[in-house]
């Protein structure tokens, strides 16, 4: 019976010294996600919105990430490991935090060619009654526009971050 019983620490002694190995590298060195956006030659309006409403979603979505591992948001999009040309063919990207503390973030997407809708993004902290949480909304136009839509970066009590008239709920197609 003890010769069972060691094979059985053994075995999980080896099985935690394996785990530990290949995990520890992640532990050590933080968790980091690092996005590519794929540059495309030529591609139609369509793609090309899509991709920028990609690139929209994933920002937000890194901010509201850096936001919960480091207390504010990122100042730049390097700040991210987020992997994008900030200035394309079709659309010009801007990262802007507003306040002292980078509370709030507003991302945008500025169409360049005919034909194509822009985008903004807020993320934004608020209180709650559960505490501080991050609100963030991605609005695209509704019509063609080399102008992204004004979102505000205040949340509506009950609702959240709504997108102005003329602009919509950005969506990946």
């Amino acid at each position: 019976m003890n010769r069972l019983q060691d094979f059985s620490v053994s075995a999980v002694s080896t099985l935690a010294f394996w785990r530990f190995l290949i995990f520890s590298p992640l532990l050590l060195t933080g968790c980091q996600l690092t996005f590519s956006i794929p540059e495309l030659e030529e591609i139609s309006p369509f793609e090309s919105s899509n991709q920028a409403s990609f690139v929209m979603n994933t920002m937000t979505a890194g901010q509201q990430a850096y936001y919960n591992a480091n207390g504010h948001f990122a100042s730049s999009i390097e700040n991210l490991s987020v992997d994008v040309n900030l200035e394309t063919g079709e659309y010009r990207y801007n990262v802007t935090t507003v306040g002292d503390l980078a509370q709030t973030v507003v991302i945008t997407a500025a169409a360049k060619a005919e034909g194509l809708p822009s985008y903004t993004g807020v993320v934004t902290v608020g209180q709650t009654e559960g505490g501080v949480m991050a609100f963030a909304n991605v609005c695209q136009t509704d019509e063609p526009s080399t102008q992204p839509p004004p979102l505000s970066s205040t949340p509506i009590p009950g609702e959240g971050l709504k997108c102005p008239p003329g602009s919509s709920p950005a969506r990946s197609r």
